[in-house]
């Protein structure tokens, strides 16, 4: 696997030419970005440091992923977002599983981004928390998920809800509050619109047998939120995460792994997992330097053409030089200009008869000045 150094310790794990159109801006030090595979139109800011972002492979997400210190965004393989925005702020985290599909305008933040505070103990009261979102959950358009959040593997929001409690595997939430309408259902990403489906393919797609996303718990299996969120927050830096994600989750291939249901036990410990990441070899790239652009050459007839254009120029700019001089020369042989510097001139030896001088010279210049003209 390659590792990409940039400058201030940032650092970008994986195949940079496999991410399509990806998007990333470091503002910050030692965060680090990794990929697990290939990506499309992946855009993130880390605008702190310190900052943790894990990209599954396959994984297609329009919206901006907005990070600032010691935060974490996981999304694992086969995700869609069409157009979602998560936030991750006050060192919190956001932890999306397998397979989900998010639809546009979804809205996620770790933080009121202002504090509450209780007016009789002065404490505060809206800190922030992290969100957590299971395998294959489908999400609708325009929904908030506020902080504090777990919605389990297989769960449906409906559009325009406003996710305020978690929701459980295999049901179908909506509404703002949200709340629970259906349960013991499994959804597909079968489009009709997109195949154009005729009366035929309608009834045929009418009964699908599938028991990929029918979800049971397992307490030896459930990776509780809780856990893992308490995992977290004993580990330092974005190095020590990323080595904790990519073991415990990311390598977690069970299909349970965040199924959910109502009264189950959650707070649980983590189960046993290897420490896989440190057998990754990884071949360390350095910045390539900008190569300098040579600018283009010109044809032979565009330097004549040059060559003519300036010759034609300094033309321009001699004959221009010519009748300003011969200007000057008019206004220094004109009988006013000849008569009044005389005039300065004998102002400055007044004291030698100038003037009177000046008599004799005016009466010199005009008879010059006559023979001139004739």
């Amino acid at each position: 696997m390659q590792k990409h150094i940039r400058e201030n310790g940032n650092v970008i794990y994986g195949d940079l030419s496999k991410q399509v159109n990806l998007k990333l801006d470091f503002k910050g030090k030692n965060n680090i970005v990794f990929f697990a595979g290939g990506s499309r139109n992946v855009n993130i800011s880390c605008r702190g440091d310190n900052a943790l972002i894990f990209i599954g492979d396959r994984v297609r997400a329009n919206g901006l992923i907005d990070i600032l210190r010691f935060g974490l965004c996981y999304i694992d393989d086969n995700s869609t977002y069409n157009g979602t925005n998560p936030r991750i702020f006050e060192a919190k985290n956001i932890i999306f599983g397998r397979d989900c599909m998010f639809s546009w305008g979804i809205w996620l933040s770790t933080c009121d981004h202002h504090l509450i505070m209780d007016s009789q103990t002065n404490d505060r009261i809206n800190f922030s928390k992290s969100i957590y979102i299971g395998d294959h959950v489908w999400c609708g358009q325009e929904t908030a998920i506020l902080k504090g959040i777990f919605v389990a593997s297989g769960a449906v929001i409906g559009a325009k809800s406003v996710v305020s409690k978690n929701c459980y595997s295999n049901t179908v939430n909506a509404g703002n509050p949200i709340i629970e309408l259906k349960r013991d259902l499994f959804w597909l990403r079968d489009d009709p619109t997109v195949g154009q489906w005729t009366k035929e393919q309608t009834l045929k797609h009418s009964n699908i047998p599938n028991e990929n996303f029918k979800y049971t718990y397992n307490q030896n299996e459930f990776l509780s939120p809780k856990a893992i969120e308490e995992k977290l927050d004993s580990l330092n830096t974005a190095q020590e995460k990323l080595e904790f994600v990519y073991d415990a989750i990311y390598m977690n291939k069970n299909k349970n792994r965040f199924a959910y249901f109502k009264d189950m036990p959650y707070d649980i410990p983590l189960p046993k997992y290897e420490s896989k990441f440190k057998l990754l070899k990884f071949e360390e790239i350095e910045p390539t330097p900008p190569k300098p652009t040579i600018p283009p050459q010109p044809t032979p007839q565009e330097q004549i053409n040059s060559l003519k254009k300036e010759i034609n120029k300094k033309d321009i700019e001699i004959k221009n030089l010519k009748i300003t001089n011969q200007k000057a020369q008019n206004i220094k042989n004109h009988l006013s200009y000849k008569l009044g510097n005389a005039l300065i001139q004998a102002h400055k030896q007044w004291y030698k008869g100038g003037y009177i001088k000046f008599i004799f010279e005016a009466i010199k210049i005009k008879n010059e000045h006559n023979k001139t003209k004739i």
